[in-house]
């Protein structure tokens, strides 16, 4: 889970096949340049937006997105693309949820052991919850681009907030699951 900024960059940095300096050589920086950026240092301000957005495009990872998602309690989902998928896939999709759902019950049985739900059990089991989700929905999107309902098409709609006069209302969740009201 992506919990800052500095953490999304660190991820990226070590998604790029030349780590941290090839990520500042792609920016066209130094690594003492990137370094200044990024700890502030020598009067530097931190990256711009557009270096950020760089840098994920460069590490071919979605760790900004997840950092921003993750600040304004959205999840991010993988959306299939309807010529990449099959029955295989979805099958490997359905096998993740099953696994994220077994250790989202295993750790709830170990959370209540001693009948309370602490801070950390508590983060656990919001993260578990979560990868369960994002499995679950993944699957649903590729079952339906592999049978024709692309993400535009009604049946997904579920999943698309559209602002339309009529749509049942969106619920926010906290880190804990709990609804905000």
């Amino acid at each position: 889970m992506v919990d800052s900024i500095n953490t999304a960059i660190r991820l990226m940095c070590k998604a790029h096949k030349h780590g941290r300096v090839g990520l500042a050589a792609d920016l066209g920086m130094t690594i003492d340049q990137f370094h200044n950026h990024l700890y502030q240092k020598c009067g530097s301000r931190f990256f711009t937006v557009v270096e950020l957005e760089q840098m994920q495009s460069i590490s071919g990872t979605s760790y900004l997105a997840e950092y921003f998602a993750k600040r304004c309690g959205k999840m991010l989902v993988d959306i299939p693309v309807p010529e990449s998928i099959d029955n295989v896939d979805l099958y490997e999709i359905d096998m993740k949820a099953t696994v994220a759902a077994g250790e989202l019950a295993s750790a709830k049985v170990a959370a209540i052991a001693d009948g309370v739900i602490d801070v950390k059990e508590r983060k656990t089991l919001s993260d578990l919850f979560n990868k369960k989700l994002r499995h679950q929905i993944h699957g649903f999107l590729g079952f339906m681009a592999l049978y024709g309902a692309g993400i535009s098409d009604q049946a997904v709609d579920v999943f698309v907030s559209t602002g339309r006069k009529g749509d049942a209302p969106s619920v926010q969740l906290e880190a804990s699951g709990a609804p905000v009201l």
